[in-house]
């Protein structure tokens, strides 16, 4: 296995390859539903009439926290793994993996939210299609976020 070389910029105090920084973006959008019920507790007021405004339905608000789990798990082992703990370095490569199989499952969800509208356009609906698909042709493609995965 041929081993890429990077700029040092590239590269932490460790040694470790840094992941781009598309990454935290990427995993910020995936678990986007968590961000907006961190938001909403944190605005006691208005937390309701946010949460359904973009959640109607309840039912899609939790699979919504389903799915962006698993980004938020990412992007806490990432946060250790560059601590240096040795069970974040050891669990490391499996993220790639789990970060696929949101991406993938986030993608089947937009699908079905799109059968359940009958393909009717929808703004926020067509800008999440594309950015997820976007993203999940950038994480097959992205050379530099696989090796980062890498030990």
């Amino acid at each position: 296995m041929k081993t890429r070389l990077y700029a040092l910029k590239h590269y932490t105090e460790a040694g470790d390859l840094k992941t781009p920084p598309l990454f935290i973006y990427l995993l910020f959008f995936l678990s986007r539903t968590w961000i907006l019920l961190i938001i909403s507790l944190a605005s006691q007021q208005t937390g309701d009439k946010l949460l359904m405004l973009f959640y109607p339905e309840q039912m899609h608000f939790y699979t919504g926290l389903l799915v962006g789990f698993l980004p938020v798990l990412v992007f806490l082992i990432s946060g250790r793994r560059h601590a240096q703990k040795k069970w974040a370095i050891t669990i490391w490569p499996a993220c790639y993996y789990l970060m696929v199989m949101s991406l993938l499952a986030d993608l089947l969800l937009q699908l079905y939210y799109l059968t359940l509208e009958h393909f009717q356009y929808s703004v926020s609906a067509s800008l999440q299609l594309v950015i997820v698909s976007w993203a999940t042709i950038y994480v097959f493609k992205s050379k530099h976020l696989r090796d980062s995965f890498k030990q």
